[in-house]
């Protein structure tokens, strides 16, 4: 009875004890997820008035868009940390294309990715990144719509990755992105994630 009661005791003692070996976040390096910062330009014929929105919008004069391209939406990608890679899902109507450009924000150096995929009979990606000056706007990543899939005939529906790849290491970083589409394009960001995504 006394070793039952000692291993019952002994059970109970370690049992107490396990959440003190849990690791806690408090203190360490370990950083919550965070919402990247968006606006739609406009929809619809193309008015350069529009392209400058709000007080973080607009900074930078615009990247060269394709002409076809009647609809924008600006947004800018954050990084807390270098392994963060920001999200973004883009479900469009009426498009054939879809394009991304990138720039580094704030301190020259820093060399940002857009990465997108695209789901199609004849899935698709395009890479871009920008050169690392500020404003030195990448070319434009594009991906194409072939017709959708069976269950979303003719619908574009993407996904575009921002990360860093580079830079000079000082963090929060901003990089300031472009979509352009000849489609109507609607944009749902996911929360920044740390995870490292270094090639396409």
């Amino acid at each position: 009875m006394k070793i039952l009661t000692r291993l019952v005791l002994a059970v109970l003692v370690l049992g107490a004890a396990v959440p003190a070996f849990a690791q806690s976040t408090e203190g360490s390096n370990a950083l919550d997820d965070i919402a990247p910062i968006g606006k739609s330009a406009f929809l619809g014929p193309i008015d350069a008035s529009k392209l400058a929105i709000g007080p973080t919008f607009g900074i930078y004069p615009p990247p060269v868009f394709d002409p076809r391209a009647s609809w924008r939406q600006e947004w800018i990608c954050r990084d807390l940390h270098p392994a963060n890679v920001t999200g973004y899902q883009l479900v469009c109507s009426g498009a054939t294309f879809l394009d991304f450009h990138i720039t580094d924000c704030c301190i020259p150096g820093d060399h940002w990715q857009l990465k997108g995929k695209v789901w199609d009979v004849n899935p698709n990606t395009g890479v871009t990144t920008s050169p690392g000056g500020v404003p030195v706007w990448s070319v434009p990543g594009r991906a194409y719509n072939y017709g959708g899939t069976p269950f979303a005939p003719g619908s574009l529906r993407a996904y575009v990755e921002c990360t860093m790849l580079n830079g000079v290491d000082v963090f929060p970083a901003d990089a300031v992105l472009w979509f352009s589409s000849d489609g109507i394009c609607t944009v749902t960001p996911d929360l920044a994630r740390n995870r490292i995504d270094r090639s396409p």
